[in-house]
């Protein structure tokens, strides 16, 4: 039932060649489409794909059709798009954050016969294996066809050993800003303090013990991706304001804390935090983890 046509719109994006390399496996045929048209055409030839600059024709013809580009610009896309698309097709995105996008969905797919899914994948680019990562899920609604369309579209992803949790936008937006929005903080925030400091990140690494080691890289890696899509997951997510207003609260607390060597209190809290880690499933092998971490670091 579910068409081959699939139009990817950011195809040129590194999440726009993930999901066209594996549509592509299963028997699409892949359209990619992009605002920069060098980079698009490089990337079709590339994957041996299509490409296309015009974005209706493209819209037209498709059976699925995935929006991959920055988050302010994904609602007024959908919004683009959605008159475009034939009956029965498949619309989903994947940006960070979902509650506009949900609100504009519900409000397209009752108007269009269309069907409309809000996908986040739990993942980045460089994924090479998408066995056991997470895919979240929005059901937004559509035509009669809605259900059976979209088991089809999930047992690809199914069929990659990919696991979809299904939730709400709000609840989504609450825990994105916990799981995604606040490691970026902390590791920007920790290479900045560094910085700071006004010694070379070279020299620092000299006197490195493995807990610098591993904290470095973790903050490396981040750095060197998107700055875009780092901004918009914070500065778009009103949940994250209200985890800033916590964490301003933190420090100012641990910092009155040290100050007054107030032991008492640095066990409470230090006891606190390691109770809340104990009911996670990763605890009892974190030490474990790390060292396997360091091994390869060490190479």
């Amino acid at each position: 039932m579910l068409g081959k046509n699939m139009t990817i719109i950011g195809g040129s994006g590194g999440m726009g060649k993930v999901f066209g390399r594996l549509f592509q496996k299963y028997g699409f045929e892949i359209t990619l489409f992009a605002r920069n048209k060098e980079k698009l055409i490089q990337t079709a030839i590339g994957l041996n794909m299509e490409y296309s600059l015009d974005l209706e024709e493209c819209v037209k013809k498709a059976d699925v059709i995935m929006v991959s580009i920055p988050i302010t610009s994904t609602p007024q896309m959908i919004k683009k798009i959605a008159p475009l698309m034939k009956r029965d097709a498949i619309l989903f995105d994947i940006t960070s954050l979902k509650t506009l996008v949900y609100s504009i969905m519900q409000e397209l797919c009752s108007k269009y016969p269309i069907n409309c899914l809000s996908l986040h994948p739990m993942f980045g680019p460089g994924i090479k294996d998408m066995n056991n990562y997470v895919m979240i899920s929005i059901k937004i609604g559509g035509t009669n066809n809605y259900n059976l369309l979209i088991e089809e579209l999930f047992a690809i992803f199914q069929s990659e050993g990919l696991l979809i949790i299904t939730t709400t936008p709000e609840e989504h937006d609450k825990t994105m800003a916990l799981t995604l929005a606040v490691p970026h903080m902390v590791n920007i925030l920790y290479l900045t303090l560094l910085k700071q400091s006004g010694i070379p990140l070279n020299d620092l690494t000299k006197f490195t013990g493995t807990t610098f080691l591993l904290q470095k890289v973790f903050a490396e890696s981040i750095i060197q991706r998107e700055m875009e899509m780092f901004g918009e997951i914070q500065m778009e997510n009103p949940e994250f304001y209200k985890i800033l207003d916590l964490f301003e609260g933190v420090v100012s607390k641990y910092k009155t804390m040290i100050q007054s060597k107030d032991k008492n209190a640095f066990n409470k809290t230090f006891q606190e935090g390691l109770e809340y880690s104990r009911e996670d499933n990763h605890f009892k092998n974190s030490y474990k983890y790390f060292y396997e971490f360091m091994k390869i670091l060490k190479k």
